[in-house]
């Protein structure tokens, strides 16, 4: 046994040096035959050295071929027959990996040099095929990367230009702004917040049960299903999996409130579903995963979890402390959310489409489909398990939007520290597209429900209390924060008032 493996070795030596004899050696390119120091939109050069090809035989011509035109195009081939240098000179346009071939055409001289002096690491194999006579056949014989066709000898390799993203400005300028809504949103639910209600969820822990059990286990298990369904690659599979082993994302919180939900257990279940997320995230992409990456190679973003965890937990205290001591001011804060909520549905759907449009053009339609299918069938799901054990509107429609909106963002920083670029770059294409599709059904269902309410004839649509509402031309009851708000201006007036009547009585 030990004998048969000195000899396979032996053999697969033997045969990746022969692959070496005559052929072109590439500057700057990895083990895999890859040049990874390209950005889109740059020229840059691909220089690379003929070595250890027959004396006898010379370059006559180059040519290049290049499949993929719309990620790289060719500027300029020149070849050094001096040097025996070539120098390749393209321009990156799209991210991604593009396949170069370069196919040189050698003349037989019939004029053998035999005093060629190599360098002295080289294998035999490599010194028979520099060192061949001008016949064919030792030449095909000594070097098995040459080829005879039409009176040329041909070699051909293969090189892949990896073309990485540039990280502009307009990128951090996109997640500054969402940042900044979605904890602007957080704080002004934070102010309407009701710490009753919260412990309510607890006293009474089945929708809490139920949500976690649509958004921990439910939607891992649908992607994996969308995965087979559609028949889905190894990296868009795996996008799939840890976006929806994520936890829940602060918006799903703004969207419950602009969709009249109950925010305080959105609330509950995105802090639950953050903190448990620091296990389930890891066991599914180890149980479900595995075939999609190495897990040994595995990098998990728990920064970013905790930093997602922290910038719910601080705004909505601080919304609660407010709610507490500075009523008045709470009422105040909360009443932007409802224009924090719609502008950052449109923030999404426009500036953040723009910003992420390559993604249309790296990507395929069944793909796409996919990602699409995720958020919504996840909208689906949830509702028809809330329906069955809750039967509760303001719940089932906040277990609905915390099964279908994940944190995306805790996905985007596990594929970019897991993959090298652009490989994170193709694989966190599919959290961009599942977060850009997610809006889409709040948008439909926020105009559909605004204009069914403005126009007269479409409001027998409507539930029989929307439609009293709406026909009753924005009256509204007063809400308890501003019965708060009355009864604190009513004391500070009679505290002014009690003062005043003193003062009357001691003039008199």
């Amino acid at each position: 046994m030990t004998k048969f493996i000195i000899i396979s070795l032996i053999f697969f030596a033997l045969q990746f040096s022969s692959s070496q004899s005559c052929d072109i050696q590439f500057d700057d390119v990895d083990d895999h035959e890859v040049i990874r120091r390209v950005h889109e939109r740059d020229i840059f050069n691909a220089t690379g050295q003929l070595k250890f090809c027959p004396s006898a035989l010379i370059v006559q011509n180059v040519s290049i071929t290049n499949p993929l035109l719309k990620r790289l195009s060719i500027l300029n081939v020149t070849y050094f027959i001096e040097l025996n240098r070539i120098n390749i000179t393209a321009l990156a346009r799209l991210i991604g990996f593009a396949p170069l071939t370069v196919h040189l055409y050698f003349e037989n001289t019939n004029k053998f040099k035999s005093g060629r002096v190599l360098s002295p690491n080289v294998t035999n194999e490599q010194v028979l095929c520099a060192h061949s006579s001008p016949d064919r056949t030792e030449i095909l014989r000594n070097c098995p990367k040459l080829q005879y066709k039409d009176g040329f000898y041909v070699l051909n390799h293969t090189i892949n230009i990896a073309i990485k993203r540039h990280q502009s400005i307009i990128d951090a300028l996109f997640t500054g702004v969402v940042v900044m809504l979605v904890t602007g949103g957080t704080l002004c639910i934070g102010c309407g917040l009701e710490i009753e209600q919260l412990k309510n969820n607890f006293k009474r822990p089945i929708p809490l049960i139920i949500g976690l059990f649509c958004q921990i286990v439910y939607l891992p298990l649908l992607s994996v299903a969308i995965s087979k369904i559609f028949r889905l690659d190894d990296p868009t599979s795996l996008g799939l999996l840890s976006t929806a082993s994520t936890p829940g994302g602060g918006s799903s919180n703004i969207y419950t409130a602009l969709l009249a939900g109950d925010v305080d257990l959105s609330v509950c279940l995105t802090f639950i579903s953050t903190t448990v997320a620091f296990g389930t995230f890891p066991l599914w992409i180890w149980s479900l995963g595995k075939t999609y990456v190495d897990f040994s190679k595995a990098k998990f973003p728990w920064w970013s979890m905790f930093l997602s965890m922290i910038t719910l937990f601080l705004p909505a205290m601080t919304g609660l402390l407010l709610r507490r001591y500075r009523p008045v001011l709470a009422h105040r804060i909360a009443r932007f959310l409802n224009p924090i909520a719609v502008g950052y549905l449109v923030f999404i759907l426009t500036f953040g489409v723009y910003i992420n449009m390559y993604i249309f053009y790296i990507i395929d339609f069944k793909s796409i489909v996919a990602c699409c299918f995720l958020p919504w069938l996840g909208f689906i799901g949830g509702a028809i398990v809330s329906l069955i054990g809750v039967r509760d509107k303001k719940k089932t429609i906040a277990i609905c939007i915390e099964t279908g909106i994940q944190n995306t963002a805790v996905a985007i920083f596990f594929l970019r520290l897991t993959f090298p670029q652009p490989e994170a770059d193709v694989a966190l294409a599919n959290p961009i597209l599942v977060s850009m599709a997610t809006p889409i059904p709040f948008l439909v269902l926020v105009v559909t429900r605004s204009l069914m309410k403005r126009f007269t004839f479409c409001r027998k649509f409507l539930p029989k209390k929307a439609q009293r509402k709406a026909e009753e031309n924005g009256a509204k009851e007063d809400k308890p924060e501003k019965a708060l708000i009355k009864e604190l201006l009513d004391e500070n007036k009679t505290d002014d008032q009690q003062p005043a009547s003193q003062m009357e009585k001691t003039s008199l």
